[in-house]
């Protein structure tokens, strides 16, 4: 292990044990980061019993007390993070999501002069940029917070052309996206696929898996809605629902042949290494942390057209549709599951190649601490930008 040399700090609505796409990438880089000699610290909202002061796996986390009201409970949080960050003497301050992070960031560089970095999580209709854009207080607020920031974590084209839009210039947008591992995230073979597929009970014929939060964004009640159509067309294929979330009793509940819904689980690869395509039918995206792993399987993908994934699945290697268009969404899932069922290994493997090009664990992780390094070397009280 190197040397220490930046303290960071990583401003978070909700870390673990709370899973979220977000929480899960933010643990996988966090130890990685150590190695390149950043120490982090994880400042968030205490959501459950865990303890106020903790560490998960060697990294320190801050859990803070947060009620009332939203606008007392924003004031809160702010308040106490600034004493914590006051405590911490960090020498980067890592945000995310465009709300009470970023803006008790940028009220501590004011302070300071400690440099942000702030990551946009999704995009679209229900991301950060749009929800702050409709009211006057939240477009000056935005205003604020985009002028101020040192550097953009920017995940997805998307959310680089909003940025570009908003008056971000391009010397702000640092493109470093969400992370794979990719020796654990690998294609198999049809005798493990087998294997894992007895393993979780699963019946015979063509599998299509969804993973992600059981929330109204991300459709999974829709998809549930239309599988009887596939059903029409292929009668022993499978959706497999894994995740938990708000609507996992309704899709439990007696339903259409053919769905089943796994719930949560903390081992993916079983149902990565069972499914024959992974399907995302979402409204709003940032970059999934599972598309991304289904494509480092090797899955053929299908996905709307939101967030990352007409970044990923560009030029072949997996099916978009637009949002809300079950008609094109049936057609490709049909298609995928046939296709799965006879590819060629060498397309298997240039969704995997594409993964381990761009969206790794290890690259994430270089340039999370090359940007980190970089600001920390240069800090200084500066004016707004």
């Amino acid at each position: 292990m190197g040397m220490i040399s930046v303290r960071a700090a990583m401003l978070t609505q909700c870390y673990l044990p709370f899973i979220g796409g977000a929480e899960k990438q933010l643990a996988a880089i966090l130890p990685r980061l150590r190695t390149k000699g950043i120490e982090s610290t994880v400042i968030t909202r205490r959501l459950d019993d865990s303890p106020e002061r903790d560490t998960v796996d060697g990294i320190p986390v801050r859990r803070l007390q947060v009620r009332g009201p939203k606008p007392v409970a924003s004031l809160s949080y702010t308040a106490m993070c600034l004493r914590e960050l006051h405590r911490i003497r960090p020498n980067v301050v890592h945000a995310f999501e465009l709300r009470s992070p970023t803006l008790t960031a940028v009220a501590y560089r004011a302070l300071t002069g400690t440099p942000v970095v702030a990551k946009v999580l999704r995009g679209g209709s229900l991301g950060d940029i749009s929800a702050l854009s409709r009211r006057p207080l939240d477009r000056r607020r935005l205003a604020f917070m985009l002028s101020r920031v040192d550097a953009f974590n920017v995940i997805s084209q998307e959310i680089d052309d909003e940025l570009a839009a908003a008056g971000v210039p391009e010397t702000r947008r640092h493109f470093i996206p969400n992370g794979v591992d990719i020796d654990l995230y690998r294609p198999v073979g049809s005798e493990r696929k087998a294997a894992a597929r007895a393993a979780l009970g699963l019946p015979s014929g063509p599998v299509a898996l969804c993973v992600g939060r059981l929330e109204p964004e991300k459709r999974f009640l829709e998809l549930a809605g239309i599988w009887p159509h596939i059903r029409e067309r292929l009668p022993r294929a499978t959706l497999a629902i894994v995740g938990t979330g708000s609507l996992e009793t309704r899709l439990r509940a007696p339903g259409p042949d053919g769905i089943v819904v796994a719930g949560k689980t903390d081992d993916l690869l079983p149902w990565y290494a069972a499914a024959d395509c992974f399907v995302l039918p979402s409204r709003s995206e940032g970059l999934s942390n599972a598309l991304l792993e289904a494509m480092a399987m090797g899955l053929t993908c299908v996905a709307t057209r939101v967030g990352a994934a007409p970044d990923l699945l560009s030029g072949g290697l997996g099916f978009l549709v637009p949002v809300g268009d079950d008609r094109a969404l049936l057609d490709a899932i049909e298609t995928a599951l046939v296709a799965s069922a006879d590819e060629e290994f060498r397309s298997v493997e240039a969704r995997h190649e594409r993964i381990a090009s761009d969206y790794s664990l290890a690259n994430t992780t270089a340039r999370l601490a090359a940007l980190y390094t970089e600001l920390a070397e240069r800090r200084s009280p500066g004016s707004p930008r």
